[in-house]
């Protein structure tokens, strides 16, 4: 078992770890709170690639992670606030909701047997998904004057092609 700071008794953390965690915390949520809608995106995906890796490991490291467990609920949780964010079902917006669908039924099979290489296979696409966000925001960042993100969708009303890019 290896040690992390967190499972550890207050009294046996590392000196600044709980100023050091506030600070993180607090660095994350001030990412949120001015990202654009299409990093936050992102953020999500990148956290899903991240939870997948996470889940394929404890499956293939630990026998008695297997099965469902707090990381295929995190990724269920994280494939479906995905989903949420489409807000049409015509062309693209209806593809890419199929796509997600997929991924959260080929996790609810992948629990059953407890295959981490079907994990890796969902990461996979995830991370084809981040890549096509990570242009976007290139994009975006590009074509902001000065380089000042702005939320391009400010107006209230959806983004392009029905992806629901609010907040």
């Amino acid at each position: 078992m290896t040690f992390s700071p967190s499972h550890a008794p207050s009294n046996f953390q590392p000196s600044g770890y709980k100023q050091s965690r506030r600070s993180a915390d607090e660095y994350l949520e001030s990412s949120i709170k001015h990202a654009s809608p299409a990093r936050l995106r992102l953020m999500l995906l990148e956290r899903s690639i991240e939870v997948a890796r996470a889940l394929a490991d404890s499956w293939r490291t630990r026998p008695e992670s297997h099965g469902p467990n707090e990381y295929s609920l995190k990724l269920l949780d994280l494939i479906t606030e995905l989903l949420s964010g489409i807000t049409t079902a015509d062309g693209v917006c209806s593809q890419v909701a199929d796509l997600y669908v997929f991924l959260a039924k080929h996790l609810l099979i992948s629990e059953k047997t407890s295959d981490a290489d079907a994990i890796d296979e969902l990461r996979a696409v995830l991370e084809i998904e981040a890549d096509t966000w990570r242009m976007v925001c290139a994009n975006d960042t590009r074509a902001q004057p000065s380089g000042h993100a702005s939320n391009a969708t400010s107006s209230g009303s959806p983004a392009r092609g029905g992806l629901n890019l609010q907040g």
